[in-house]
């Protein structure tokens, strides 16, 4: 892991002052994984409805992006499309 940071950091890389692990499966809420999953069938049947406006309410996050959904990029889109949502 060191390397690799080096390789795209810089020597000042190889010697990191902390380093944390996570152990996901340790997690109350979470059981095993880094974001919400929903069961077979629900995202693709009823995923829209997720990021319906409820009145005054968009929802944003990564489960509601139709792209990445679930990842940091698909994030970053939900929330780009919420703000459309309420600037428009």
């Amino acid at each position: 892991m060191v390397d690799t940071l080096v390789r795209y950091f810089g020597p000042k890389a190889a010697e990191p002052f902390d380093i944390v692990e996570q152990d996901w499966t340790t997690e109350e809420f979470t059981r095993g994984c880094y974001g919400g999953r929903l069961g077979a069938g629900a995202w693709t049947q009823y995923g829209t409805a997720l990021a319906e406006p409820v009145g005054r309410i968009h929802w944003a996050g990564a489960e509601t992006s139709s792209v990445w959904n679930g990842y940091m990029d698909g994030a970053i889109r939900s929330g780009r499309r919420a703000a459309d949502e309420i600037l428009g």
